[in-house]
C-alpha cells in the first residue's frame, strides 16, 4: 500500500503545473525512511528536463532545509542531466550559496563525478582539492577518478604523498580508474616502498588495471 501510494504521487507529479510539481516533489523527498528509498528510485528514472528543473528549484529555493537540498542534489547527480551542471558547480565552489555547509559541498562533489562530458567539472573539483576538511578532499579525489580525465593526473599523483591514509588510498584507486600509463612509475614506487600493506595492495591492483587496459 505504501509503495502504491508513493507511485501514485510520483505519477501525479508529472501531470500537474510547475508550482504543484515542486510542492509534490518536496512532499515525496520528505517522506519517511520506509518510503524514501522507493520514492528516490522512481525519481531517478525520471531524467526529463521537467524533473531536473524541479529538483534544481528545490536546491536553490529551499535553503532553509539543507536535508531536502541534499536529497535533490543526490538525485541530480544520479540523473546526470547536463542542465544541472551549472548549479552543482555553484554548490561546490560558491561558499555563499552553501554557507560553507560541508554536507552540501560533499554531496555536490560526489554528484559532479557523474558528469563526464562537461569539461568544467574537473576545474570545479580541483578548486576544492586543497580543502582542510579531510572527507571533502577524499570526495574530490573519488570524483576525479570516476570522471577518468587525464588532466587530473598530476593532482592525484601529488595526493599520493598526503599524510592521511584515506586521501592516499583514494588517490591510488582514482589512478586505477583513470588507467593512464603516466601513473605507472608512481604506483610502482608505492608497491615497493609504501609501509601500509592495504595501500600497497590497492596500488598493485591499480597498476594491474593500467597494464591490462
Amino acid at each position: 500500500m505504501v509503495l502504491l501510494l508513493s507511485t501514485v504521487l510520483i505519477v501525479s507529479f508529472f501531470g500537474i503545473g510547475e508550482a504543484g510539481d515542486i510542492d509534490d516533489l518536496i512532499v515525496m523527498l520528505q517522506r519517511s525512511d520506509s518510503q524514501h528509498s522507493s520514492t528516490m528510485g522512481e525519481l531517478r528514472k525520471a531524467s526529463d528536463d521537467k524533473t531536473v528543473n524541479a529538483l534544481m528549484n528545490i536546491v536553490e529555493g529551499r535553503r532553509d532545509d539543507w536535508k531536502l537540498q541534499i536529497s535533490a542534489i543526490r538525485l541530480l547527480g544520479d540523473i546526470a542531466n547536463p542542465l544541472a551542471v551549472d548549479l552543482l558547480i555553484k554548490v561546490v565552489t560558491d561558499p555563499f550559496f552553501t554557507n560553507e555547509c560541508p554536507a552540501l559541498k560533499w554531496n555536490g562533489i560526489i554528484a559532479l563525478g557523474n558528469f563526464k562530458d562537461d569539461s568544467r567539472v574537473v576545474d570545479a573539483l580541483l578548486y576544492r582539492l586543497n580543502e582542510d576538511t579531510l572527507y571533502l578532499r577524499e570526495a574530490v579525489i573519488q570524483s576525479l577518478g570516476r570522471l577518468g580525465k587525464r588532466e587530473a593526473l598530476p593532482y592525484l599523483i601529488s595526493a599520493l604523498e598526503d599524510k592521511h591514509f584515506a586521501v592516499r588510498m583514494s588517490a591510488v584507486r582514482a589512478l586505477g580508474e583513470i588507467k593512464d600509463l603516466g601513473a605507472a612509475p608512481f604506483l610502482e614506487k608505492i608497491v615497493k616502498d609504501e609501509a601500509d600493506p592495504l595501500i600497497r595492495e590497492e596500488a598493485l591492483k591499480a597498476l594491474t588495471a593500467l597494464t591490462e587496459r
